[in-house]
């Protein structure tokens, strides 16, 4: 049946035509509404009664529209999604589900999930310019090769810094993305000097060896040791403008999601490697819509052994 817009009011009026013995031919001429729609608004309820019928209109206006798809086995596997740190739309792609419908059931609370704890909650701030000093470098992003900006050719790295809390220890994080498989590694170092820089870089060339053909970086003092990596690896470093970030989009974006776990008021010292560890291997085990919902880890090793045939 259908669901009728006619106020109570009218259906009172139609009860009064009715009781005073009008036909409905009649009653749809002098309420100047369309005869089915007397038909059906009659049927309700029999013996017609306007309360009753205003009621049952009341149900099924509650009842109409598109029905929920989310059932207690997709509620469970999307709860335990959430719960590895995927997004809605990583999640949507593996459930061939839509990931707005996934936000809506966690808003309503029809998830048992805080919607504070989604990884992309919190939004970008701006920050204030690096104020440490500038130091002249060799290798420019101008002269980074069209392979590498394009992100065809794999081994290819942006590195940059996440830091303790402020007032804190001077403890941080060494992150690194490789550009074309986004497969993030990080390291935690002592402070933010080139000494400790170059040490994390060297401690990356001996996981990954040979996968790391080039790094981009952007001015900051951690990086002007570039020219004793350049020396003993034969490694080229390309340098970003000065207050660029999106030069290093890759990393901005993948830094953001390490705070996720560890956020602004982390001290990095009280970070132990099991934790460090645990969330790369979540970052990494996601499925991305930019390699097709592949994961970068599994990216990552198809290139790896490509480049070993």
């Amino acid at each position: 049946m259908s669901i009728s817009t006619l106020s109570q009011f009218e259906r009172g009026a139609i009860y009064q035509l009715l009781k005073d013995g009008n036909s409905h031919n009649e009653i749809a001429r002098r309420m100047k509404l369309s005869k089915s729609t007397i038909s059906n608004e009659l049927s309700r309820v029999n013996p017609y009664d306007p309360v009753l019928a205003q009621e049952h209109a009341d149900k099924m206006r509650r009842h109409c529209g598109r029905q929920s798809i989310l059932s207690k086995d997709n509620a469970i596997l999307i709860k335990q999604h959430l719960e590895l740190t995927w997004s809605p739309e990583q999640i949507a792609s593996e459930l061939n589900l839509c990931f707005k419908s996934i936000y809506n059931w966690i808003y309503q609370r029809l998830i048992d999930f805080d919607s504070e704890l989604l990884p992309d909650k919190s939004r970008r701030k701006k920050h204030k310019h690096e104020t440490r000093g500038t130091f002249k470098v060799d290798e420019t992003i101008e002269t980074r090769p069209e392979e590498i900006n394009t992100r065809k050719t794999f081994g290819h790295w942006e590195a940059d810094t996440v830091l303790s809390s402020r007032g804190q220890s001077k403890a941080c994080l060494a992150t690194f993305v490789e550009r074309k498989t986004r497969f993030v590694w990080a390291i935690k170092i002592n402070d933010r000097t080139k000494e400790s820089m170059n040490s994390a870089i060297k401690k990356m060339k001996s996981i990954f060896g040979e996968n790391i053909k080039s790094i981009t970086v952007d001015h900051g003092k951690e990086f002007s040791g570039f020219n004793d990596l350049a020396d003993y690896y034969n490694l080229p470093v390309y340098f970003c403008h000065p207050y660029s970030p999106w030069e290093r989009g890759t990393n901005e974006y993948f830094n953001r999601k390490l705070r996720w776990f560890f956020p602004k008021k982390t001290d990095f010292n009280s970070v132990s490697e099991d934790e460090l560890l645990e969330s790369l291997e979540l970052i990494n085990n996601r499925p991305l819509k930019i390699l097709g919902w592949n994961t970068a880890i599994e990216t990552f090793r198809d290139c790896v052994l490509k480049c070993s045939d």
